[in-house]
Formats: structure tokens, C-alpha cells, sequence
């Protein structure tokens, strides 16, 4: 993964003291159960939350009620980011808590408000736009080619280790519980093929899968195996 496709970060923690302290102040701390739905697909995007902790699971249906998996938001991922544009007064996708999660709301008017008050805020959700399409676009790249199955899976866990991951001792652990279904899903393929592949690659070590929690151990391996060529970055 060079250094022109690896997806870029992007944190509102690094917003001015006084800026985070506004935002936080109008906005509505939120405990979210598994299985809540925090937007749906569709609906009039009336809310955006920013995630402090735990997990979600974007889908997005086709009108044939196909559903793809779109992906995971986890700590300092903004949910319904729709809600906080102009132009955005549909959610685009359905998001559900695939566990625990501490939020902070703001309703539109808030959401909007606060963007154009505070232009970092502003700059802040631009970012995150074109960070989580050029996340999309890659992966479209990596299937759309026909890449073969250990090409794909290895970029999902490098995606995975780059987005939730976090660096310890043997290696990097991936935040959000993810299925080998999901993995079916992301890559394109069958669960049967990324059954198979994870297998294998437990066996020679390169990661480890315990009901759904993956941890990497190899990532240089997964790098070489995706066709990059540096480490991932993670939060540290």
C-alpha cells in the first residue's frame, strides 16, 4: 500500500480545545445497545453522531433488496455524516451498533450550524468524505479486477488494521468483531473460499481469528500478498 493509496486519517480530536468543548456542550451523549439502528437507508437524515466507542455495521440495499456490506465505523468515525451537509438530506445507508457504543448527537440544524461556525470543523467532514471514498473506490479497483481471493482478503484486513486496528505486542489487533460472512462480503466471494484462506493463513501465522475477533500478525506478509508495499498505519 503506498503512500498515495493509503487511506488517509482523519480525527476531530485534534480540533482546537475550544472548538471540541462547543461541539460537545450542544451535542447529546448517546448509549447505543447492539443492534440499534442509528440511520436508515433512505430516511431524512436527521441526525449525525460521532463515535467515542464501539462498533457499527453500514449496509447498503439496492432497489432488488440486494444488500452490500459497505463496511465498519468505529471511534472517531462520524454516523449520518448526510446530516451535517447541505446537500445531504438523505441517509445513504442503513447503520447498525454491532455492539455497545458511546455516541455524541447533534441534530441537523446543530450539525449544520457548528460546520459553518467553525471552519475546521468544516475542512474536518470534508476529509472524512474523500477518506472513506477513496477507501470505496480502492476496494471497487481490488475486485473489479478479478484480483484473486488472497489478493482481496489480504487488502479487507490491511483496510481493517489501517482503519480499526490497534499496534500491540504480536502485531495488530482489529477493533470491531468481524465474521468470516462479512469478509464473504467485502471481498466479493464465498464464505466457504475465505473459510479456507483463513485457515491457511492461521496455520502458517500471519493472523489469528477467534469468534470474530481477528488479530494480524504479519501484516509485511498481507502487504506483500495485497501487492503494496509498506505497513499499514495504525492507532498506537
Amino acid at each position: 500500500m503506498t503512500a498515495a493509496h493509503r487511506p488517509r486519517t482523519v480525527t476531530f480530536a485534534s480540533l482546537p480545545a475550544q472548538v471540541a468543548a462547543c461541539c460537545l456542550r450542544v451535542g447529546r451523549r448517546v448509549n447505543a445497545i447492539r443492534g440499534m439502528v442509528l440511520a436508515r437507508q433512505g430516511e431524512e437524515a436527521a441526525v449525525c453522531y460521532y463515535v467515542r466507542s464501539g462498533y457499527a455495521k453500514a449496509i447498503s440495499s439496492a432497489p432488488d433488496g440486494h444488500d452490500i456490506l459497505v463496511g465498519f465505523m468505529g471511534p472517531r468515525d462520524v454516523i449520518g455524516q448526510s446530516a451535517a451537509a447541505q446537500t445531504g438530506d438523505r441517509y445513504l445507508a442503513t447503520t447498525t451498533a454491532s455492539e455497545a457504543m458511546e455516541l455524541v448527537a447533534w441534530p441537523r440544524s446543530t450539525a449544520l450550524e457548528l460546520a459553518e461556525r467553525f471552519p475546521e470543523v468544516h475542512a474536518r467532514l470534508e476529509a472524512l468524505l474523500l477518506r472513506n471514498t477513496e477507501i470505496l473506490l480502492k476496494r471497487l479497483h481490488t475486485v473489479g479486477v478479478q484480483a484473486r481471493v488472497p489478493q482481496r482478503l489480504a487488502s479487507i484486513l490491511l483496510e481493517l488494521a489501517v482503519r480499526h486496528g490497534t499496534r500491540d505486542q504480536p502485531g495488530i489487533a482489529i477493533g470491531p468483531r468481524v465474521t468470516r460472512e462479512d469478509l464473504a462480503a467485502l471481498t466479493g466471494t464465498s464464505l466457504y473460499t475465505v473459510s479456507r484462506v483463513l485457515a491457511d493463513w492461521q496455520r502458517q501465522g500471519l493472523l489469528v481469528s477467534r469468534r470474530g475477533r481477528l488479530h494480524v500478525i504479519a501484516a509485511s506478509r498481507l502487504r506483500e500478498l495485497a501487492g503494496g508495499d509498506d505497513p499499514p498505519t495504525t492507532r498506537g
